[in-house]
């Protein structure tokens, strides 16, 4: 494997990411970095159905103590409820309610009217490069598990 060709895939996803955050967790854009982690483990139920809390920890890169505040906050707000696993008694899942589907929703209708606002100033040939561009690394990426 070419570790020139390697480093210069990193570093643009790298960029990418760097770019997401400046541009989106902005106050303005209305989104912050505690919704962006709620917005996550939403879409991860969302995905996979119930999960336990360690799965979901596990998954989505965040510690037991962190993911414990971040699911009661979501329980609060009606978001996501705790259900005793059928199998096994001790275990309890989390599960996505449907106003957490409705939040879900709400928020890809957030993110997309930022990105939205981001690129519009964009010429016509840009943004048609943009899309092709978006669509290859979306197609590329598929391929990693």
């Amino acid at each position: 494997m070419d570790n020139t060709t390697l480093d210069r895939a990193a570093g643009h996803l790298l960029a990418l990411l760097f770019f997401y955050h400046k541009q989106l967790f902005k106050q303005e854009c209305g989104i912050s970095g505690v919704q962006a982690a709620q917005f996550r483990l939403l879409g991860m139920l969302r995905k996979e159905g119930s999960l336990s809390m360690t799965a979901l920890g596990a998954r989505l890169y965040i510690s037991k103590p962190y993911m414990t505040s971040l699911v009661d906050a979501l329980i609060k707000d009606g978001l996501v409820e705790r259900k005793s696993d059928l199998k096994d008694r001790r275990v309890i899942n989390i599960t996505i309610t449907q106003k957490g589907i409705d939040q879900l929703k709400n928020a890809k209708s957030l993110y997309e009217k930022s990105f939205k606002e981001i690129i519009s100033g964009l010429s016509m040939q840009d943004l048609e490069e943009l899309c092709i561009s978006a669509e290859k690394v979306s197609s590329i990426l598929s391929k990693i598990d």
